[in-house]
């Protein structure tokens, strides 16, 4: 990209996004500014008009042949695909705001876009097993969701995981059935393999080393000398050992969902309407079969029906909340809440899972720290608790900034920190209702460490990240160790500590879980049990969460309900 015009290419998007130019118009202009066709596509997605449309500025629609509820990471693919795979009319509706935040698009701005207007800040109950703390939990509510405000790491997780999704029921769900759909949805820019896809809607890219931060090579090269081999590409069959991240990022731009997957929908004429500010209360069941559903159209209830099915995807908290609210769920439970029961499905709001974050380890540097120029977050290793363990259960990762539970009081200068994670989790939480209301937020209680082996494997990864922080890779950068510091020498601080550094690691699924068994929600082909005309498509399906990051089989889920529901169209 050295050899593009930067002051003439910021002019073609500024035009762009005022409505001056059409989209053919700034292709023309990014491309004679000395942007290759691939960039002036990916910086016309992330950029241009608003394409959305706020409830309080449009008219309700009465009806369509879908509606997708949700256009986060799933929903957002579920809808541009559906529409695009049947030719049908789609209806979006996300409760939140636009996604024309610059922080969005700019992958170094990610922590500033977890703190904006863009996010809702809900947080847990009080973690019995973690120091009785209430630990934070924002979710990106907005077009694009949790992948607009994420930190953008592309991780299928392990084949094990779908291996034992497909195991426990969710048959069709196994590595080598959900591998092709991974490849088709993907186009990474190693090229097309046995393991990679190329051509797909969803831009995927990886660090250059060369360019990559102090940190992020001190990291690997300390990795290295502990003996842990390098892992090429953590999507490419081995998720083990350090590796540099595979990411949502194109041409310097992040690509969330909408940009990847709503955004060209809409440029290529499908009928698909993204509505934001729409807010939905309830489904609408009669005899049996969702009709449509309620919503807030500019703040007042509207009712819009569905000619063919209603698509939930609204994430691991809100989907779960939408059923109940909707009588599906526990009847005993619906009754004491006022709500009537439809549907006795008393698997919704449990299985709560997510991957614990250990927000603890940090450093002094000897200078200041320098700015990325990607994610901050550049590198990831996974590895195992025990040598018995089948398949890697913890990490650790570099970020080039401080980041630490409020609990630890983190005082530091210049600071960058090594995290640590419990990536396959034994405890078990649940999403409840305090109310029939539903504006009330759900009680959130993940349950962090109730299962002893959690705490053991959070141990296991914070000794992992301090040996690679306290590794001589670092001794040019690392001025001193801040946390845990001399807690770490005494077993009963240490244990205090760790359950002080037990955070979220922004990945909760599992609430409405996909399988066969009793507590299952929805079967294999993500339809709810005892409702036709009403599929989940979200991390809520999940019925064990992967070893590695969320973002990307959320994505895989939207893709194959599109692909499931076109089947049947």
């Amino acid at each position: 990209m050295d050899d593009i015009d930067g002051r003439r290419l910021g002019d073609a998007l500024n035009a762009y996004s005022r409505g001056a130019f059409d989209r053919r118009a700034f292709l023309s202009a990014a491309m004679a500014a000395g942007a290759g066709f691939a960039v002036a596509n990916a910086l016309g997605l992330a950029g241009g008009k608003a394409w959305a449309q706020s409830t309080r500025t449009s008219a309700a629609p009465r009806a369509a042949d879908y509606i997708v509820i949700g256009a986060g990471s799933a929903g957002a693919t579920v809808a541009g695909q559906l529409a695009q795979r049947t030719g049908a009319s789609v209806l979006v509706l996300e409760s939140g705001i636009q996604d024309d935040s610059p922080l969005i698009a700019d992958p170094a701005q990610w922590p500033a876009a977890l703190a904006s207007a863009f996010t809702k800040g809900y947080e847990t109950t009080p973690q019995a097993h973690a120091a009785n703390r209430v630990v934070p939990y924002p979710r990106g509510e907005g077009l694009g969701g949790c992948s607009s405000v994420n930190c953008m790491i592309y991780c299928r997780g392990s084949a094990q995981d779908y291996n034992d999704w497909a195991y426990n029921g969710a048959t069709g769900w196994d590595w080598d059935s959900v591998l092709p759909d991974y490849k088709a949805l993907e186009d990474w820019e190693g090229g097309a393999s046995a393991m990679r896809g190329a051509g797909g809607p969803l831009h995927v890219s990886r660090p250059d080393p060369a360019k990559g931060h102090e940190g992020a090579r001190a990291f690997m090269e300390g990795a290295k000398s502990l003996g842990y081999p390098e892992t090429p590409d953590f999507n490419g069959g081995t998720l083990e050992g350090p590796a540099w991240v595979n990411m949502t990022v194109h041409a310097g731009k992040r690509q969330s969902s909408a940009v990847a997957f709503l955004r060209p929908a809409m440029e290529k004429g499908a009928k698909l309407t993204v509505l934001t500010e729409a807010p939905v209360l309830k489904l609408l069941v009669e005899k049996g079969r969702c009709v449509g559903v309620q919503y807030l159209h500019a703040g007042k209830p509207v009712i819009v029906r569905a000619n063919k099915e209603v698509i939930l995807s609204a994430g691991a908290l809100v989907t779960p909340k939408l059923l109940m609210l909707s009588g599906i769920g526990d009847p005993a439970t619906l009754k004491s809440l006022g709500i009537q029961p439809l549907v006795a499905l008393s698997g919704v709001g449990q299985n709560l899972q997510d991957h614990v974050l250990g927000a603890g380890v940090n450093y002094e540097a000897k200078r200041p720290v320098p700015p990325t120029q990607y994610n901050h977050s550049e590198v990831y290793m996974w590895w195992r608790s025990t040598p018995s363990q089948p398949v890697p259960d913890i990490n650790a990762l570099y970020v080039s900034v401080p980041f630490a539970t409020k609990e630890l009081n983190l005082q530091q200068t210049n600071g960058y920190a090594i995290l640590s994670g419990v990536m396959r989790p034994k405890s078990r939480g649940s999403i409840r209702l305090t109310s029939a209301d539903p504006r009330a937020a759900p009680l959130i209680d993940p349950n962090y460490l109730a299962v002893e082996q959690d705490l053991i494997a959070l141990r296991e990864a914070t000794n992992l990240a301090r040996a690679i922080g306290n590794s001589d890779a670092y001794k040019d950068i690392r001025k001193a160790e801040l946390l845990p510091g001399r807690a770490a020498s005494s077993p009963v601080e240490y244990r205090a500590f760790l359950k002080k550094s037990a955070s979220t690691y922004f990945h909760p699924v599992g609430t409405a879980k996909m399988g066969t068994d009793a507590t299952a929600v929805v079967d294999p082909q993500l339809r709810v049990y005892g409702v036709e005309g009403l599929r989940v498509a979200d991390a809520s399906v999940m019925p064990s969460i992967t070893t590695g990051n969320t973002n990307a089989p959320s994505i895989l889920i939207g893709w194959r309900a599109a692909r499931l529901i076109a089947a049947n169209a």
